[in-house]
């Protein structure tokens, strides 16, 4: 009997061993499974780029500027920004709302029959042409709406429908539009009647028109800021500018050209050696770097501080907005190929990064052409042998472990 019994303790303590086994074979596999597949490696691919050695300074903008006297419930007949003439009737004062809503009837009018009678100048035109415009036209609306780029919206939609309208013509689906334009002619010389008696104000001089709430909220004094040593300037900035009059319905900008006035320590100042020209940002209003002249570095070596003077010929209603403003200076620019800074390793004395080719890990050297906190920006013409190896398009390897030449990953 007793024999009897130890084969099947024999054979539970074998099958208890081999159940043993199994789980450590198993362990071990799925120990090996997750060592090679939660290697997470992330990967950006190499681009063109354009990176700056910049600056960022408050200061303030300037303007050869003269004030659109008028005040009341204006309707402004001119757009932001746009350029004026002496005599020009810029704004109408209303004397109630209803001839404010009027206004905007009598805007939406005039563009609806100049939208006609320019849709029926489609005589000739291939129809090949007029499909393709309608297309263009309509997926650059539709480009506007997907970007946000409310401000262009409504030239965009009109482009559509004066492309949609002469290609109805053209198909016969319309013959053309004159009683239309009659119709609205009519309704357009009525209300013109009845606003034609408002007051007006017209403009005193040329220039750049903006209205009251795009106008600069400060006034300036131009020959104070030029005349300014770096302390004067200093404290104008410190102790803030003059508001804006309030009985104004705009100002004219009569110049070409706008100033920027700023301070900055004397190390900031040294980088401003030999530099005449330079790009400026307001970023949140002027976001692309505009070309700008260095007109003046004056430094007080006591004081500690100089004074720079920037001057920009380009004027857009974003920049007669200007008062005190942070703008970001770009006193060099770079092109070539932009690498997060988090791929940079160094491998026997040399930089470089690991690139992914196929299931390979490369590395490869870079030459550094500018770098900040987060990026390093190479030369665009990587070749392999070179000291600069990585080309455009690169999968550069930004995270993952145990990076070596040559690894599969």
């Amino acid at each position: 009997m007793a024999r009897m019994n130890s084969r099947p303790t024999a054979a539970r303590v074998l099958r208890g061993a081999g159940i043993v086994l199994l789980a450590l074979v198993s362990l071990y596999v799925v120990i090996q499974f997750f060592v090679i597949f939660d290697q997470s490696y992330k990967t950006e691919t190499a681009i063109a780029y354009t990176m700056a050695d910049s600056v960022t300074l408050e200061g303030v903008a300037a303007f050869d500027a003269v004030t659109v006297v008028g005040e009341g419930n204006l309707g402004y007949l001119v757009q932001d920004g746009e350029r004026v003439t002496n005599g020009t009737v810029v704004a109408e004062c209303y004397t109630d709302d209803t001839q404010g809503l009027l206004r905007e009837r009598l805007d939406r009018l005039g563009r609806s029959i100049e939208l006609l009678s320019k849709s029926q100048n489609s005589a000739g035109t291939d129809l090949s042409v007029l499909t393709n415009q309608t297309k263009q036209a309509l997926y650059n609306l539709l480009d506007k709406l997907d970007t946000a780029q409310y401000s262009g919206i409504t030239e965009a939609e009109d482009e559509f429908l004066l492309a949609q309208n002469r290609l109805q013509v053209s198909t016969g689906q319309t013959g053309d539009f004159a009683q239309t334009i009659g119709a609205l002619q009519a309704e357009y010389d009525e209300l013109s009647a009845q606003l034609g008696a408002l007051q007006t104000i017209t403009a005193t001089t040329n220039g750049y028109f903006s209205s009251t709430e795009a106008a600069p909220p400060i006034q300036t004094d131009p020959q104070a800021l030029s005349d300014a040593t770096p302390v004067q300037l200093q404290e104008m900035l410190t102790d803030g500018f003059p508001a804006a009059e309030t009985d104004r319905a705009g100002q004219i900008a009569t110049g070409f050209s706008w100033k920027f006035y700023t301070v900055c320590d004397l190390e900031t100042a040294d980088r401003f050696d030999g530099v005449t020209s330079v790009k400026i940002s307001v970023p949140g209003k002027q976001n692309t770097p505009l070309s700008a002249t260095v007109l003046e570095v004056t430094r007080d070596e006591e004081a500690g501080v100089a004074k720079l003077v920037l001057e920009c010929q380009t004027i857009n209603a974003e920049i007669l907005s200007f008062g005190v403003e942070n703008a970001q200076i770009d006193l060099k620019t770079y092109e070539g190929i932009r690498i997060d800074k988090s791929a940079l390793h160094i491998v026997n004395g040399a930089r470089g990064v690991y690139v992914k080719y196929g299931n390979l890990q490369r590395f490869l050297k870079i030459t550094t052409l500018y770098e900040d906190e987060n990026y390093i920006l190479i030369p665009a013409d990587g070749e392999i042998g070179t000291d600069n190896e990585v080309r455009l398009y690169d999968e550069i390897i930004v995270q993952g472990t145990n990076l070596q030449d040559g690894k599969l990953l």
